[in-house]
């Protein structure tokens, strides 16, 4: 198996399993600081062509971001929010973690969650239902005053050729982000079809943007497909 990144959902993992995320003046800020960081690693799943499988973070932990070991497309990697009832299993009134939904290919697929205490505003946003063209682009913007530790998709039928963060500043073929906005992008792989787009966030304590001189904190603005 390999890592497939496009299906990635982790900015900038390192070798240590550790996640970065960054500020509109691109400081880097890691996670791995954060009060209870650690990563859940799924046992490897044997996935049917569409079947689905997912992996939950400890008890009173958030899920942070997630790397998927794969060797084809995935429909669906996402975090999973509490209370979230899926075709093959129904996450309890306070369980996070990650799912994935096979792309078509029978497969072995693996899932690492990185995941932490709650961080102050910790947020999973959804985005409204995204209508993307045979290669076309989507994204979604993290809400006001936080930085993106994170983010997911679900395709209703169809794969993605990109999964990654929108960093402040960046130029995109459907959108370009302002100087202190970040979010998620994602482009679609090849079939038409609709989706969503999930953006992980929280709003980093004020020691912490001093310590790494960062100039600006993330402004939201949603945009569509």
């Amino acid at each position: 198996m390999k890592k497939f990144t496009l299906s990635a959902v982790v900015l900038c993992v390192s070798a240590g399993a550790h996640a970065q995320v960054v500020n509109s003046s691109n400081a880097m800020f890691d996670i791995s600081t954060l009060s209870g960081f650690g990563t859940a690693t799924s046992a490897v799943f044997n996935m049917s062509g569409t079947g689905w499988a997912g992996w939950s973070v400890p008890s009173g932990k958030v899920a942070l971001g997630a790397v998927i070991t794969a060797s084809s497309p995935l429909s669906v990697s996402a975090p999973a929010l509490p209370g979230t009832a899926y075709p093959h299993y129904t996450f309890g009134a306070n369980e996070y973690g990650w799912v994935v939904q096979n792309g078509g290919t029978a497969q072995q697929v693996q899932i690492d969650v990185f995941y932490a205490d709650a961080p102050e505003g910790y947020a999973i946003t959804k985005s409204s239902q995204l209508n993307f063209s045979g290669t076309g682009f989507g994204g979604w913007s993290a809400p006001n005053g936080h930085v993106v530790t994170g983010g997911g998709y679900e395709f209703f039928n169809s794969t993605p050729q990109l999964s990654t963060i929108g960093t402040p500043g960046s130029v995109w073929p459907h959108y370009t982000f302002g100087a202190e906005e970040a979010g998620w992008v994602v482009q679609n792989g090849g079939t038409q079809s609709g989706g969503h787009v999930y953006v992980i966030s929280f709003v980093p304590a004020p020691g912490a943007l001093a310590l790494l001189g960062m100039g600006g904190l993330v402004a939201a603005r949603r945009r569509r497909a």
